[in-house]
Formats: structure tokens, C-alpha cells, sequence
């Protein structure tokens, strides 16, 4: 294994411009760690080499979000039949689930393409052990240390590279927080998965007395979980999109973030986008947070429900200390985990090959 996103190398044009030709199968979006991480790769690499963008289907590319990325960022959006028979470059395959059972990973190679595999998830895809044994990826990324130590045994014969996810932080500038009223809140895409089983008496039982809960991706689904709870006037709960995802989080004092037992998080991109705006993050441990928080710095880390409401309360009581927290936590964001170049050789060193 090797981390790809230590320092920045000084050849990392002269290496992306070797990789030829990048096909990035996966369906770009703005809701979804996989969508968004193809979104904003794309963004990242498309000055630098030339870039074409796979879907698996033509419903997938009719979407009005692909079509709409499509015309912005001048990239080609295509089928997987569309694919040239012979390609020279380099297949990089993003949270595609049916990329090992329909034998489109056998096809890529067949192509000509190396096959760089990115799961971001902390399950397993159909056929990828047995993908990984036969020798049909080239290279397996991964977003975090932990979510290596999860799938290192499975790729014990592939060339593991962790590559932390871009965001470009223009898209989520600092702001000065000056709300009448103390606001935490999360975003998340809309799975009842990602939401904690007791997740409204969580938030109220912190005993924040004037405090607002503003939530955003709440669906049909995630509010069928918790038909058993009366949300009163203090609850804001926004449908996935409702709110840009950037003035959402800045809306926010404090990104509050209960997971519970049925999900961990491989990384965190919305925590990370948090962070960007200035908003304190506050989330659990036992995910793979602790890589890029630094709690009591740039965020805070809890143990269990009596450390969270330890925790929040000290923020709802000093402006002061989420002031500081969410300055440093912006800083660093843009300084380190969204650092342009510091992901351009990263990617260099995760998409070339020696021969």
C-alpha cells in the first residue's frame, strides 16, 4: 500500500499527461459520495488530460443533472457500448456495482484500458473478491486508512493507493456565522441507513433551549422511519437539493452528525464540506473522522451520546469558541484536505503506470 496524497511531487503534469486518455465509469450528480466525487474529479483533472465519462445506461445519461454536467463541464458523457473497441489509457471505475458481474471489467482490459477501481463504500460490490483474485483491477483506491484495513485482506493481491476525495472549496466559501437563534442541523443523502434509529430524541434530548434543527436530505422514506416521533416547530426538515448544498452548511452553526450502528462512513465528504464553510463539526468516533478532524481543534470527536451533549452545549453557551473552532476548521480544509495541487499529484500518482 502506499498513500498517494503525501506532498506534491514537482513532475505531476508531465505524469497526468502520460496517463493517455481517462474514462471515468460512474454517473456524475450532486447528491451521493460517488456522484459528487466524480463531479468534482472531473473538475479537478479535465484541464490536465482528456476525459470521458461512462454511464451505464441511457436513462442514467437523460438524467438532467448529467445532462446539465455535461454542458458545463464540456466533458463527453457516454455508454459503456459506446466505448471504442481498442482505448489507450486508463479506466478509473467509480462505485459501479455491476462492473464485476456483467463482465464489463474483463472488457476494459480487453480494451486496452487499466482498470483502477475506486469503492468508496465500506461493503464489499458483487464479484469484486473475485475480481481482485483473477487479476482484473490494476489498482484499488481507497478514501481513507480505514477503509483500507477493511478491504486490504480482499485486495492482498492488488496495488492499494489511498486517495482522499477533492472538493473544490470555491464551491463552499467561509462565512461569519450571525444567526438569531443557535442552529445545528446535517446533510446527508436520503438514507434511512445514515440516520440513527432514536435520531430525533437525540437532537432534543441535548437540552438546547431556543435551538433550531435544520435537516436536509428528508424524504418520504427517512420520514416513514420516524413516523413514531412528533416533530415540532424547532424541526426544519428540507428534501434532498431543497437548500445548495454550500448555503445549507453555512446556514448551520454547528454540523451535527449521529450515525448510530447501521452505517460507517468510509470518509465524510459532507463533514469535510462543513468544515470549508466554517461550520464546527461535531461527529462520532469509530468512522474514519479522526483522519482529518482534529477535535477540539478544527472539530469534535465523541464517544458517546453524554460526551455529544457535553460537547454542543459548551458551543450553544460560547460564540467565541465556535468562532475559533470554525475558523481553524476552515483553514485547514483549504490549507490540507482541499489543497489543488496537493490532489493533482495524488491523482498523477494514482492513474500512471511504470509501463
Amino acid at each position: 500500500m502506499r498513500e498517494a496524497g503525501m506532498g506534491i511531487r514537482s513532475d505531476w503534469r508531465e505524469r497526468l499527461a502520460a496517463v493517455g486518455h481517462l474514462y471515468v465509469f460512474g454517473a456524475p450528480g450532486r447528491v451521493g459520495g460517488a456522484a459528487t466525487k466524480i463531479r468534482d474529479l472531473v473538475g479537478l483533472l479535465k484541464e490536465h488530460l482528456p476525459i470521458t465519462v461512462v454511464v451505464a445506461s441511457m436513462e442514467l445519461r437523460d438524467e438532467p443533472t448529467v445532462r446539465e454536467f455535461a454542458r458545463r463541464s464540456g466533458v463527453p458523457v457516454i455508454l459503456r457500448k459506446e466505448l471504442p473497441e481498442r482505448a489507450d489509457g486508463v479506466a478509473c471505475v467509480v462505485c459501479e456495482t455491476d462492473v464485476f458481474t456483467s463482465g464489463w471489467a474483463e472488457r476494459i482490459r480487453d480494451k486496452g484500458l487499466r482498470l483502477v477501481f475506486s469503492n468508496d463504500m465500506m461493503w464489499e460490490f458483487p464479484g469484486e473478491r473475485e475480481a481482485a483474485r483473477e487479476g482484473w483491477i490494476d489498482r484499488v483506491l481507497f478514501v481513507s486508512e480505514g477503509q483500507r484495513r477493511q478491504f486490504a485482506a480482499i485486495h492482498s493481491g492488488v496495488e492499494q493507493v489511498v486517495v482522499p476525495n477533492f472538493i473544490d472549496p470555491d464551491g463552499f466559501p467561509w462565512v461569519e456565522r450571525s444567526n438569531e437563534r443557535f442552529t445545528i442541523g446535517r446533510l446527508s443523502r436520503p438514507d434511512p441507513a445514515k440516520f440513527p434509529v432514536d435520531f430525533p430524541v437525540f437532537y432534543e434530548a441535548l437540552g438546547l433551549e431556543g435551538a433550531r434543527f435544520r435537516i436536509q436530505g428528508w424524504t418520504e422514506e427517512v420520514s416513514r422511519a420516524y413516523r413514531w416521533h412528533r416533530f415540532g416547530p424547532e424541526w426544519e426538515l428540507l428534501a434532498p437539493n431543497k437548500v445548495p448544498a454550500a448555503r445549507f452548511l453555512q446556514s448551520l452553526d454547528v454540523f451535527l452528525y449521529p450515525l448510530g450502528h447501521r452505517v460507517v462512513e468510509s470518509w465524510g465528504r459532507a463533514v469535510v464540506e462543513a468544515m470549508l464553510t466554517g461550520c464546527v463539526v461535531v461527529v462520532p468516533a469509530g468512522h474514519s473522522f479522526h483522519e482529518f478532524v482534529e477535535s477540539e481543534r478544527t472539530g469534535f470527536l465523541f464517544a458517546d451520546f453524554r460526551e455529544c451533549r457535553q460537547i454542543v452545549r459548551a458551543l450553544h453557551r460560547d460564540g467565541r469558541l465556535r468562532a475559533q473552532v470554525g475558523r481553524a476548521a476552515a483553514e485547514v480544509a483549504r490549507r490540507e484536505l482541499c489543497h489543488r495541487e496537493r490532489h493533482l499529484s495524488a491523482w498523477a500518482g494514482a492513474l500512471t503506470f511504470e509501463s
